[in-house]
């Protein structure tokens, strides 16, 4: 038996943020993951020479953001520089840029109704943004116009935010998203591929002794008279006063935990929690680069948001495919070998759909990408498809984008607590607590469990 002050399940980057913080506050910490990489939907393996992220990823907030200042707060020294972009938007064969470019493309009214949108949203205190948490951005947003381009437009920009459709995202959280994005105006890539920022993390660990364990799932949480004191991993028993879970919500409760340990109110509270869209993912390794100028790109279809999911859902084909793109090796050129060029490209599908479909909707988001990048699949060293049951093994919750949804009645006060009703049990990163996108929520959440439960 080995005793620790706190121990953590998972090396994604909620829990590496989560041990970071502990043991720089002098804790003694073990971190155990399943995987033999650790970075969850940051991480990246290498192959014939490229480093190719396990996600697609922009980073919202960049240097200025969470990720970084994490760091800072740790004293963990960090060289990771930052190509900044521009998020650009297509559709139609046509690119432009959210908002602004907008005008011409809908009727006056319905552009100056998005702008003063925009506008309002910038004005807010993040105070103020929490009173728009129980309503969908479609209700907001109809609120200034009803035009359906504005609608496919401003949905594929909350879908990038947080990887769920208008109709079911908050638009409170929506709102944050675009506030703080706007305000550190950082959107960026990280010199080295994302898993950068992922080293970066795991020397911070190394330098304060947090033992990692990687290649060691969790077996058990153990529990005795009502608290969680410990775990079981590798067949051993280890300690410790605080228990971190940055498995999802559903695995620690219902799973390492189990439902025993809990009433029944909050069991079906967690079975009944709504994830966000699953990915499809086509990462290409190019023997040239082709069209080198395009670093990111959001490809998005006209249709209205609904129509376009119930499109799928039926098994067809919507017009265009929405699709998320980006050049890492655009922003990097240490991240392809010289003369070479790496694409990566994902779009979201509801959880629920019909995995049937998925292999007919890959071959239409790469049709799609091969409308701006000629000759991708011609000029393909490799090709590396993730469909959502090959994300399920890799981050669990059946391979959702980000975790538990954003959705409203799902956010802000209503989003599941980081402290469970087991005594000494927490859960960080997409799952529990936080506000943003994606990486920077849960390395938000890690910041709310600690300064919440341990500072």
């Amino acid at each position: 038996m080995r005793h620790y002050d706190a121990v953590v399940i998972g090396a994604g980057i909620g829990g590496l943020a989560s041990a970071l913080l502990l043991a720089h506050s002098g804790k003694s910490v073990a971190l155990f993951e399943k995987s033999v990489r650790p970075g969850g939907r940051l991480g990246s393996s290498a192959r014939d020479g490229f480093t190719v992220d396990y996600g697609v990823h922009l980073i919202s907030r960049g240097e200025k953001g969470p990720l970084i200042q994490l760091l800072e707060r740790c004293d963990v020294p960090s060289s990771i520089e930052f190509t900044k972009v521009r998020p650009v938007q297509s559709t139609g064969g046509e690119n432009f840029k959210f908002p602004h470019d907008l005008k011409g493309r809908v009727p006056d009214e319905d552009f100056e109704a998005v702008i003063a949108m925009v506008s309002d949203i910038k004005a807010m205190s993040d105070d103020e943004t929490h009173a728009l948490d129980d309503i969908t951005l479609e209700e907001h947003l109809n609120s200034y116009t009803t035009d359906s381009f504005v609608h496919a437009c401003v949905s594929q920009v909350g879908f990038i935010y947080c990887c769920i459709p208008e109709y079911r995202l908050s638009a409170g959280e929506f709102a944050r998203c675009l506030k703080w994005e706007s305000e550190a105006r950082s959107s960026a890539y990280p010199s080295g591929g994302c898993v950068a920022i992922t080293n970066a993390y795991m020397e911070g660990l190394d330098k304060y002794g947090v033992e990692v364990h990687l290649g060691m799932p969790v077996e058990k949480i153990i529990v005795e008279d009502g608290k969680a004191v410990g775990v079981i991993a590798g067949g051993e028993e280890c300690r410790a006063d605080y228990i971190v879970s940055n498995s999802s919500i559903k695995d620690t409760v219902l799973e390492l935990a189990g439902p025993e340990r809990f009433d029944e109110e909050y069991v079906r509270y967690v079975e009944d929690l709504a994830i966000s869209f699953v990915g499809i993912i086509a990462r290409f390794g190019m023997d040239t680069p082709v069209s080198p100028e395009i670093k990111m790109l959001s490809n998005f279809s006209s249709m209205v948001p609904r129509e376009y999911n119930e499109t799928l859902a039926r098994g067809e084909m919507p017009d265009e495919i929405n699709a998320f793109i980006v050049v890492p090796s655009s922003f990097d050129p240490s991240v392809a070998p010289e003369g070479k060029q790496l694409i990566m490209m994902t779009t979201a599908v509801p959880d629920d759909l019909d995995q049937t479909y998925c292999p007919a909707i890959l071959e239409a988001l790469i049709d799609s990408a091969e409308e701006y990048f000629p000759g991708l699949r011609e000029h393909a060293a490799f090709v590396e498809t993730v469909m959502p049951a090959d994300g399920a093994r890799v981050m669990g919750e059946r391979g959702t984008g980000i975790g538990i949804a954003q959705e409203a009645g799902q956010v802000g006060k209503k989003r599941p607590a980081i402290k469970t009703p087991l005594e000494n049990l927490y859960v960080v990163g997409g799952d529990a607590g936080g506000s943003g996108v994606g990486l920077e929520l849960c390395v938000n959440s890690a910041i709310e469990f600690f300064d919440n439960y341990v500072a």
